[in-house]
């Protein structure tokens, strides 16, 4: 009960900040350097961006989610190993580099100075996902909720300083959005660094060599999913750009809705980096974990289903208010983008269930499929339809791999299904639609009917019973009385 209640806790403060936080970032920054440097523009960065992460596995190898399972574990092999781990991802930065240049070289990209970037930004991040999750491994969820959000809020007041006051400190352009990035990111790596040396967690390389062949060996089937995963979430950006007759220009309308999906898409990730320990532990412990299941899929799929009907619904009035381009397929691509949300949420969920307790391989060849039916989808219907195909071919092989992860767990792992809940979301969904229809049809502001959306899905979701109030505050309490 203490463990889970201080899990519950430590996930609402971090829920909490980046509720506040990264939309800020999303829509208050990131946006507003679209609409300042052109739709084409960042349809390049944005491309390229996805190129760079795409090839991120060889940062990792997968050795962070290895280390952090294992770790939380209690697996001598990695106990006050950290600093080890760490001077061989420095190893591996230059590996990454290297052959992210060549690629890029051998496709005749150009702009090499956003590359460069991008190259930046994605080492620096790796390292900083790589110490937090020792943080998240020790169980120090809280500190974790705030690290979360570092790297963000101060890129939020740089960029904003160069966004609000250009007469100071000159316009906003691409490069300087990436050096603002790698100087926020490279001082929240500093803040983590500080934390875990102050509380005593030596990255000392003295001592016994570890044995890195057999631990690569054991990483590898993390390394393949982040791989598979990296594919399937980022390759159609880059094949946009590349395939379709106007592909930057293509790329940045898919950008623009692809940012709504990711600043939804963060709360699955944030979500799966607390579950990953967490049930790791349990697991070994052989611990209940099918509360805590249903809880965090009854959290992201309530969310994944107000979102997705609410932009189905509102797209075109919310583009006009989110850019610049006010264009028929903007909207619909926003439109087809924003349901594959749900289907992430299932693999957030299900897939770091299948990581944590072992069944990584297992998780490896379902993502596989995916990416191959993704993959067949993009060059398809990209000549054709663009960023509409990306959007297609999202929905349909991210739905299919979270069926499949779903499946499998319920299976192998006896992981509840249960179904009335997944009919309450389909109800809730079914609700939330008829409002803004009706909304709409009798004239009804557009914020209104935001905000009446808002209210009507919390109501309509604490009248399912999928989160007990009760049990809630008696979890919370319990937490800060162990704390």
């Amino acid at each position: 009960m203490k463990e889970h209640s201080r899990f519950y806790s430590s996930l609402g403060l971090l829920l909490l900040l980046n509720v506040v936080v990264k939309p800020l970032w999303i829509f208050g920054i990131d946006r507003q350097v679209q609409n300042a440097v052109g739709t084409e523009t960042y349809g390049t960065y944005f491309s390229l961006y996805n190129f760079s992460i795409v090839f991120s596995f060889l940062l990792d190898w997968g050795l962070s989610s290895y280390f952090s399972r294992q770790l939380a574990a209690g697996h001598p092999e990695v106990t006050g190993r950290i600093g080890h781990f760490f001077f061989i991802k420095v190893s591996f930065l230059f590996l990454y580099a290297a052959i992210v240049a060549l690629v890029a070289l051998f496709s005749g990209l150009g702009h090499w100075d956003i590359l460069a970037g991008v190259i930046g930004v994605q080492a620096l991040m790796s390292f900083f996902v790589f110490l937090r999750g020792v943080v998240t491994a020790h169980q120090w969820f809280r500190t974790d909720a705030w690290l979360s959000v570092l790297d963000k809020t101060l890129m939020i007041f740089l960029c904003g300083a160069y966004l609000l006051l250009p007469a100071i400190f000159g316009g906003m352009t691409i490069q300087k959005f990436l050096v603002v990035q790698v100087s926020c990111t490279l001082i929240s790596i500093i803040a983590a660094l500080y934390i875990l040396t102050r509380n005593g967690v030596s990255l000392n390389i003295r001592g016994s060599r570890i044995n890195l062949p057999a631990i690569i060996r054991d990483a590898l089937p993390f390394a393949v999913t982040l791989l598979l995963m990296s594919v399937h979430n980022r390759l159609d950006g880059f094949m946009l750009e590349r395939i379709h007759p106007t592909g930057a220009y293509e790329a940045g309308l898919y950008a623009a809705a692809y940012r709504l999906l990711d600043a939804s898409v963060v709360f699955g990730y944030l979500l799966a980096s607390f579950l990953l320990p967490f049930i790791a532990r349990q697991w070994k412990e052989k611990g209940e974990i099918n509360g805590v299941i249903l809880t965090s899929r009854h959290l992201l799929l309530c969310l994944a289903v107000t979102a997705s009907v609410t932009v189905i619904t509102l797209a075109p009035w919310l583009q006009s208010i989110l850019y610049h381009h006010q264009t028929v397929s903007g909207y619909r691509i926003m439109q087809w983008c924003l349901p594959a949300l749900i289907c992430y949420s299932l693999v957030s969920i299900y897939g770091t269930i299948l990581t944590a307790t072992g069944h990584i391989r297992a998780f490896a060849w379902i993502n596989a499929l995916a990416v191959v039916v993704n993959t067949g989808l993009n060059l398809w219907w990209i000549p054709a339809y663009g960023g509409l195909g990306c959007s297609w071919a999202a929905l349909i092989s991210q739905g299919l791999c979270g069926l499949l992860v779903m499946i499998y767990a319920r299976q192998k792992l006896k992981v509840g299904f249960h179904l009335r809940s997944i009919l309450m979301y389909i109800f809730i969904g079914g609700i939330l639609f008829a409002y803004f229809r009706a909304g709409q049809w009798a004239g009804i502001g557009n914020w209104f009917l935001l905000i009446g959306g808002g209210i009507l899905s919390m109501l309509t979701i604490w009248a399912s019973g999928l989160f007990p109030i009760h049990k809630w505050k008696m979890m919370l309490s319990q937490a800060d009385h162990d704390q």
